[in-house]
């Protein structure tokens, strides 16, 4: 069962996090999610994708005031405006691409959702990292 830490994210498991540095030494991500039974995704994402989504989705919370957030719908607009012509993303669309990295760096405590936010906010967590 999927356990929730004191700061109200989602717990992940140490065997998530060394299944993820398994699958990082292939050039893969493992998409982590500390709501799901084993805290991760059955499926990974090419580490240059997921780099550069990363990089998009930091790049625009840290643009944004630090204790509202970025709206989501802002994020996810930019992640397309930027990365839809990159050749890494040659189906061009990247809606869904954006959420899933935004989950995981939720679980990897890079991100958070701003409490009570409607539309969906996300922010930088006060104490950063694993």
């Amino acid at each position: 069962m999927a356990r929730r830490r004191t700061d109200g994210g989602w717990e992940v498991p140490a065997s998530a996090w060394a299944t993820d540095e398994q699958d990082r030494s292939r050039g893969r991500v493992r998409v982590l999610n500390g709501s799901l039974e084993g805290g991760m995704e059955d499926w990974t994402l090419p580490l240059e994708q997921w780099e550069l989504v990363r990089d998009v989705i930091l790049d625009v919370v840290d643009d944004a005031d630090p204790d509202r957030g970025a709206l989501l719908k802002t994020v996810v607009a930019t992640a397309q405006d930027r990365l839809g012509g990159h050749p890494a993303f040659p189906g061009g669309r990247l809606t869904n691409f954006t959420r899933y990295v935004k989950v995981d760096l939720e679980a990897r405590r890079l991100l958070e959702v701003v409490p009570g936010s409607s539309p969906q906010r996300v922010r930088r967590p006060t104490g950063r990292g694993r």
